[in-house]
């Protein structure tokens, strides 16, 4: 049928990942321009774009694993009346709870973190910090932290250092990603689920590199 509407599938979680993994890549730099780039305004025009580089692969690791999260937990409270284990479980924590959003101010599913831990309690399956206490480790000290930092900054110096130096200096970029990962497979393993191509490679799209701006008026 000519007018035969079709039905698209959107996965989010493929598309944040493969943002994040695409980031990972190398500022393009006229190095003569950044000579007299660093002579006149330091290392801050260098720092600032690094940090914009970095914070898409934070921000969208962290999106990664909650829009994936999120989509578990609101299928089974769309699902909480078939008497099923898990309908059980959902009805036994939360009680019937008729709205999602107002299921999302819960404080067993309001942060990250303890979603997770729910989602595996009403899933029966072993929660992250049982089952790899140095992934979940990272991801409450790496992941939520550094990305808490960039959607809520506030300008103080010793916030900022903090932060920045964990960033910048101490934690390698793809280290995000990787934890990004590992959670996601942890929910595919428990599951006995084949993990998609997509969460160990990128199957949509790449960045071949970022254009470095700063000055090119200046000294085009």
């Amino acid at each position: 049928m000519p007018n035969e509407k079709k039905k698209l599938t959107l996965n989010l979680t493929h598309c944040y990942l493969e943002i994040a993994r695409s980031s990972i890549v190398s500022l393009n730099l006229d190095y003569p321009k950044v000579e007299r780039l660093l002579q006149e305004h330091s290392y801050d025009p260098i720092v600032n774009s690094t940090i914009s580089i970095v914070s898409v692969t934070i921000i969208f690791s962290y999106l990664a694993i909650e829009s994936f999260v999120n989509y578990q937990l609101y299928r089974i409270w769309e699902k909480r009346n078939d008497q099923s284990h898990t309908s059980k479980r959902f009805f036994e924590i939360f009680g019937d709870v008729d709205d999602f959003l107002k299921l999302k101010t819960n404080k067993k599913v309001k942060e990250l973190g303890e979603r997770i831990k729910t989602l595996c309690e009403l899933l029966s399956y072993q929660k992250p910090h049982e089952a790899n206490p140095r992934l979940w480790q990272e991801f409450k000290e790496l992941n939520e932290i550094s990305r808490h930092f960039l959607v809520h900054p506030y300008p103080s110096d010793q916030f900022f250092n903090e932060n920045l130096r964990r960033i910048g200096l101490e934690t390698p970029t793809e280290k995000y990603v990787n934890i990004a990962q590992e959670i996601l497979l942890h929910f595919h393993k428990q599951g006995g689920l084949k993990p998609p191509d997509w969460l160990k490679k990128n199957t949509l799209v790449g960045f071949e590199g970022v254009r470095f701006l700063w000055g090119d008026d200046e000294y085009s």
